[in-house]
Formats: structure tokens, C-alpha cells, sequence
């Protein structure tokens, strides 16, 4: 009897109990609500793309609305383009302010450092507007013709935007349409290097013999003066002068029209600043660039809508860091949204190959799992003047055939879809 009595009534009380505690869990659940952290320059050599990085970030959230039912917490910090600021904000973020995830913007050495700071406490870091492929999850030392990628991998990181060996192979429709003598003038630091470097080993293993360095210039990270670089260009008589140096294209496109060398040879860009280009003037028109997205596309409508909604909102057109920011957010989101939770370990696996049906870039857009690495479309564009999109836009003059090809192979990447978080 004792059995049967424990059976009718203990039984059910359990199933009660249990039932109780689960609506508790889920309740709790579903009052929990992602706090994210945002690290961007406001001060330092990119404080003037700061602006453009939030504005995509917020429109992002505000398009997402609720993330796991509840409208995201975003606390941001000036990371002011320095290593030692930027650390002690991220840091601040993680323990003080409990965030469950970071985003970061612009800047190899400061991103690195956050990287390594997110990788300690186990937080999901987004990088979607940089282009060193220093950060892409590499593995093993991977040498290029001007230098060596050191092994880096940083599991909790996710980096989505054109890195320096995706402009690196799109510089092959430009060789294609405007001649094979090519000048190179790049910031001499990591990134300068890498692109200039992969662009070159891209080119040569295209064109072989065809294709000519007809010289180099470095400058140093915020000089402003380009006279002997553009002298020594021209000199060259290069049909090509491949110029990297973020943050300062405007200074040297000036110098550049003013000393005759827009006449002389074809200027290309290794990725556009919309903003540049615009204060560039007159400059600027007929520039070359290597972008994943465009104002006016006519193949895909998702990035002309985006164009006008960003306008009307912030009245201007979007450009980068803005657009990376926006697309990279709203897939981090997407993971998110995924993993049903804010655990890191599930964030970090579902980002893993996840696919964008509908990106404001055009398809594909997706993060391969080995290395976390956004593949994206390429397009090689052109500023030309416009009354619609004033001053102007970046025309699309062609189109990468195969992005996913345009990247660092698997074997030498870090592999985080076999790690275990």
C-alpha cells in the first residue's frame, strides 16, 4: 500500500515540481537581455569613420528589433585607436559592465589586442571592419612576398569584412581592363604589407612575366605628404598605382591630381572609402576600388533599399566601414538568435557556417567554419559622378566570379569547428 500511496501522489508532486522549475528557467530565460559592447574610435587617426561604424551598428540592432525576445543593451566605449585605451575599455565592458559580447571597428594592432582579451574571458568578439588577414584565424606561418602572416588564431573572434587577400585577388580584374606595370604605394605597417604583398603574389601567379612591380613607397601611419611617392610614380610610368593607405586616400589623391599623375596612370584603390571619395572631389572621379558592396546595384535590390533607408535616416549614402558594420552585425545577431542563448560556446558554434539569404551585399555572404572568415561577393568599381547618389558612386565595373576562391585555404586555418569551447 505504502508503494501504491508513493506512486499516486509523490509522482505527480514530482512532475509538478519539474514543470515548475522549467517555467522558472524559461522565465528567467526570457527576461535575460544581450548586452552588447562596442569599441570604436571616436578619437585617434579613424575617429572620422567612427561615426559611420555606429551608425551601421545601430541601424542593425534597430532592424533586428528583438534578440531572444528582448531589445539588445548596447554600451559603447572610444577605443581612440590606441592598444592600451582600447584594452582597458574592453576590459571594462567584460567585468564591470557584464556585457555578452563585444564588437570592435577598424585597426590591426587594437583589435588584436581586444581578440586576445575576448579569447581570456571566453566573450564572442565581432570584427567586421578591418582588413588585415593577420586576424583571418591563420594557423601556421604563412609567408607572402612581403613577408610572413604569423599564426594567430583567436577562437572567439569573428571577422567580417574584405580582407587583404580578397583585394588581393580582385586586383586581377583590374590588371585585366587597365594594363599589368603596376607601382605600389601602401602604410607601412602590418596591413599596408599584406595588401600590397598578396596583391602582388595574385598578379604574378596570373600574369607571370607579364606583370611588372615598377616600384614602391611607404609612408609612415598618418602622413599626409605623398609628393616623392607620386613623383617617383610617375617616373615609372606605371599604368597601374596601387595605392592602401587608409585614412589618408584624400590627401593623396589630391596631390596626386595636382602633380598630373591621375593623367599618367590609373589610380586603384585597395578598398573604397565612400567618404574619401567625396572629399576628394574632383580628384577622385574614375578611382578603382575593391568593395563588397555598392549604392545602386543592379543585380541585387536588398542593397539599393538598404542605400535609401541609411540615407533618409542619416542623411548621406552608405559606404564602408558603415555597410561591413551593418551586414557583420546583423548575421552576429542572426548566431545569436541561433544559439537560443547568450553562452558563448553556442554562439561561437552557431555563427560556424552560417549563410545570409538575404544580405544587403548580394549572395553569397556567409563564415566559414574553420576560420571564422566572412566570404562576401568582390566587386571592382568605379567613382563616377551622380546627381542621385551625390557627389557620386561606386559604379560596378565587374564582379569576382568565385569569392569563396579568394581566400586562404582551410589547411593553414585554425579550425575552430573542431575546438570544443
Amino acid at each position: 500500500m505504502k508503494t501504491r500511496l508513493h506512486r499516486k501522489v509523490f509522482g505527480p508532486t514530482l512532475l509538478l515540481w519539474w514543470a515548475l522549475l522549467s517555467a522558472l528557467s524559461a522565465t528567467c530565460y526570457a527576461q535575460e537581455t544581450l548586452r552588447i559592447g562596442v569599441l570604436y574610435p571616436k578619437t585617434g587617426i579613424y575617429s572620422g569613420l567612427g561615426p559611420m561604424h555606429l551608425n551601421g551598428l545601430q541601424m542593425a540592432i534597430d532592424d533586428k528589433g528583438k534578440v531572444l525576445g528582448k531589445t539588445p543593451e548596447v554600451i559603447i566605449r572610444d577605443n581612440g585607436t590606441d592598444v592600451n585605451k582600447a584594452v582597458t575599455a574592453a576590459r571594462e565592458l567584460i567585468v564591470n559592465e557584464k556585457v555578452h559580447v563585444l564588437i570592435g571597428a577598424i585597426n590591426t594592432p587594437v583589435n588584436n589586442a581586444v581578440a586576445a582579451l575576448a579569447d581570456e574571458y571566453k566573450i564572442p568578439f565581432l570584427y567586421p571592419s578591418g582588413g588585415s588577414v593577420f586576424m583571418s584565424g591563420i594557423a601556421k606561418d604563412t609567408a607572402y612576398p612581403k613577408g610572413t602572416v604569423k599564426a594567430n588564431p583567436h577562437p572567439y573572434m569573428i571577422y567580417t569584412w574584405l580582407d587583404s587577400v580578397q583585394r588581393g585577388f580582385a586586383a586581377l580584374d583590374v590588371a585585366e581592363m587597365y594594363g599589368q606595370r603596376w607601382y605600389f604605394v601602401g602604410t607601412d605597417y602590418e596591413h599596408g604589407h599584406e595588401a600590397v604583398g598578396f596583391a602582388q603574389k595574385a598578379l604574378t601567379e596570373k600574369y607571370g612575366d607579364a606583370f611588372k612591380v615598377v616600384g614602391e613607397s611607404w609612408a609612415k601611419q598618418g602622413e599626409v605628404n605623398y609628393t616623392s611617392a607620386i613623383t617617383n610614380a610617375m617616373a615609372a610610368k606605371a599604368d597601374v598605382v596601387f595605392v592602401i593607405l587608409p585614412g589618408q586616400f584624400v590627401q593623396f589623391q589630391k596631390q596626386a591630381a595636382s602633380m598630373g599623375l591621375t593623367k599618367s596612370s590609373h589610380i586603384h584603390w585597395s578598398y573604397g572609402e565612400r567618404s574619401s571619395a567625396s572629399a576628394a572631389g574632383e580628384a577622385a572621379y574614375g578611382v578603382t576600388a575593391t568593395v563588397d558592396f555598392v549604392e545602386n546595384n543592379p543585380d541585387w535590390k536588398l542593397s539599393n533599399d538598404f542605400a535609401k533607408r541609411y540615407q533618409k535616416r542619416f542623411g548621406d549614402w552608405p559606404g564602408w566601414p558603415s555597410t561591413s558594420t551593418y551586414q557583420g552585425t546583423r548575421l552576429f545577431l542572426m548566431a545569436i538568435e541561433k544559439a537560443g542563448s547568450v553562452d558563448s560556446a553556442k554562439i561561437m558554434k552557431a555563427i560556424q557556417g552560417l549563410e545570409d539569404p538575404n544580405p544587403i551585399t548580394g549572395r553569397p555572404y556567409l563564415v566559414r567554419a574553420c576560420d571564422q572568415k566572412s566570404v562576401q561577393p568582390l566587386y571592382t568599381v568605379a567613382w563616377t559622378k551622380s546627381e542621385e547618389y551625390a557627389p557620386g558612386y561606386w559604379k560596378i565595373l565587374k564582379k569576382f566570379g568565385q569569392p569563396q576562391d579568394a581566400m586562404l585555404p582551410c589547411a593553414i586555418k585554425a579550425n575552430y569547428d573542431k575546438m570544443k569551447y
